[in-house]
């Protein structure tokens, strides 16, 4: 039984490994978690509303998003990890363009100074 929660362990240890691999640098990571909380926004939510209204069939919606989620055949986290990518791609172009509006800019304003000169 020990080699066996050993094996799981290790396991463990491995994924979080290759996901810190995969997420690189502490902007993607928090995109992640950012994106983690998103997807599971809704069971969230309905545990919230099972409180609330003291109703048990809200727990047992977010507990069946939960159980959804995390069965073998479902890819939640490969899911997640894509969105992280994607979200990411976006802010670099968005950070791009920035980039290249303020290169023109200094451009203009230098240009603009080169014929004051004149």
């Amino acid at each position: 039984m020990k080699k066996y929660f050993q094996k799981i362990w290790v396991k463990i240890k491995n994924f979080f490994k290759w996901l810190w691999k995969q997420l690189k640098d502490w902007r993607t990571l928090v995109i992640f978690i950012i994106v983690l909380l998103v997807m599971y926004f809704p069971a969230y939510g309905f545990y919230i509303l099972s409180i609330i209204f003291k109703n048990g069939w809200f727990a047992g919606i977010a507990t069946a998003y939960i159980a959804f989620w995390a069965g073998p055949f479902t890819p939640f986290f490969p899911l997640c990890i894509a969105i992280t990518f994607g979200i990411k791609k976006i802010f670099l172009k968005i950070k791009e363009r920035i980039h290249k509006r303020m290169k023109n800019k200094e451009e203009k304003c230098e240009n603009a100074s080169e014929e004051d000169r004149k």
